[in-house]
């Protein structure tokens, strides 16, 4: 009678611990999803202060009309270009310039080539390409797949992205 008695009273504590199993499952799983739902909402509302930025820039950039105010902006407002010949903008967390990339959660490419199918005689005709990156991927967001990026540990997500064009008169 009591070998009977103790399977009795054992079955109640699997049940037991399988419930606590599941609903500790359950629990991870709503964990992960609240933390990607504040990581979206956080790449949603950067994305918006992204294309905000990156419209002010190309609208500063469709103002210039001469060569040496072209290059006032650059040397003044911009800054040196890289080795790849793109020229950067850093922000911080809270959208302010700063001047170190170390400093910096958020970074503006800003590429600048003349157009060599067309000259003009009264100037040259330039595209210029903005791409607004983030610094670091987000946590929990994994958006390599979106333009097939080889995992190589040197993604930063895209936030934003403008080509224009804008006729430059000469000297």
């Amino acid at each position: 009678m009591n070998g009977q008695g103790s399977s009795k009273s054992l079955l109640p504590l699997v049940e037991i611990l399988i419930s606590i199993g599941i609903f500790a499952i359950a629990v991870i799983l709503t964990l992960q999803l609240f933390l990607l739902a504040k990581f979206l909402g956080d790449k949603t509302s950067d994305t918006a202060k992204a294309i905000f930025e990156i419209q002010n820039i190309a609208e500063d950039i469709k103002l210039l009309k001469t060569d040496a105010e072209i290059e006032n902006y650059i040397i003044n407002g911009v800054g040196n270009p890289d080795i790849n010949g793109f020229y950067s903008l850093y922000y911080d967390g809270g959208w302010r310039r700063v001047d170190l990339y170390s400093d910096a959660v958020f970074v503006m490419k800003i590429g600048m080539n003349k157009m060599n199918k067309d000259n003009y005689a009264a100037g040259e005709l330039y595209n210029f390409s903005l791409d607004l990156y983030r610094a670091e991927p987000y946590p929990f967001i994994d958006d390599k797949h979106v333009k097939n990026i080889k995992n190589d540990g040197n993604y930063s997500p895209l936030l934003a992205s403008v080509n224009t064009s804008n006729f430059i008169i000469g000297e």
